[in-house]
């Protein structure tokens, strides 16, 4: 089936939390391959569907070696391509890019026949001085997929309501949020990823890291949440690789009784 026609059978959704090694590209694409023959052993189908992995899952936020680690993107989307070739699934995760003389903090959404495509993200935390090496993304719009059309923010983003409203207005009925979102701040990691099902209708998969760096404990608890809000699986605060089958027919339920979904 052409990737551009959405299908309105079950898919699977899912996400590989896990601790993050900063600057240890090698060590975290283990992580990947483990959680994904584990998600794949643990569950009866998990094709087709979707896998999210946190904020930056392959480096980290190393600033100080950001150009080699940069270099080593494209290497990395193809090894997923392979990944989701192997499993027959899209994996949607963020990495550093390097375009036009900037950095940029890319959700990528990798399936078996490459980039299907990319979000950059939009708001840059501050406080981790993260606008000071990376360069925001502009005009957001969902991504086109077999599975629906997909939308994303990357962590911070996730306090920003209008970026996703931009995204429902073009199609979105799905949502992956990479995350590095600390243990300090969980309650509001939990209100603020299902207002956004709510106020849009829409699933919610939201892969966080778990573990500590520099003194910043993270959070874990990845979610799934419903298009009315309501939490389908969460995980705890250690490494988790879990997933649920997910039916579209939720969405349109939703959305048929009354419509916040904007226009487009």
């Amino acid at each position: 089936m052409p990737e551009n026609i959405p299908d309105t059978t079950p898919f699977f959704a899912g996400f590989l939390q896990f601790d993050v090694q900063s600057g240890e590209i090698d060590k975290n694409l283990s992580r990947v391959r483990e959680g994904l023959a584990d998600i794949a052993q643990s569950h009866e189908q998990i094709s087709p569907g979707i896998i999210v992995l946190p904020e930056l899952w392959a480096t980290g936020f190393a600033y100080e070696r950001l150009p080699a680690l940069a270099e080593r993107t494209p290497e990395l989307l193809e090894k997923l391509q392979d990944l989701a070739a192997q499993y027959q699934v899209f994996i949607a995760g963020s990495l550093p890019e390097y375009s036009d003389y900037s950095y940029y903090n890319t959700l990528y959404i990798t399936g078996p026949e490459g980039i299907t495509g990319t979000y950059r993200k939009q708001r840059l935390f501050n406080p981790m001085a993260e606008d000071s090496f990376f360069t925001p993304g502009i005009n957001p719009g969902p991504v086109q997929t077999s599975l629906g059309s997909v939308a994303g923010l990357v962590c911070y983003d996730l306090r920003f309501p209008e970026l996703l409203r931009q995204q429902t207005a073009l199609g979105s009925d799905l949502l992956v949020v990479p995350a590095q979102w600390p243990a300090a701040r969980i309650k509001h990691w939990r209100i603020l990823l299902q207002a956004r099902a709510i106020e849009n209708q829409m699933f919610v998969v939201a892969a966080n890291r778990c573990g500590t760096t520099g003194g910043t404990t993270f959070a874990g608890h990845s979610l799934l949440v419903g298009p009315d809000g309501s939490i389908l699986l969460e995980a705890g605060e250690d490494e988790e690789f879990r997933g649920i089958m997910l039916d579209p027919a939720m969405v349109s339920s939703a959305r048929s009784l009354f419509s916040t979904v904007p226009s487009g």
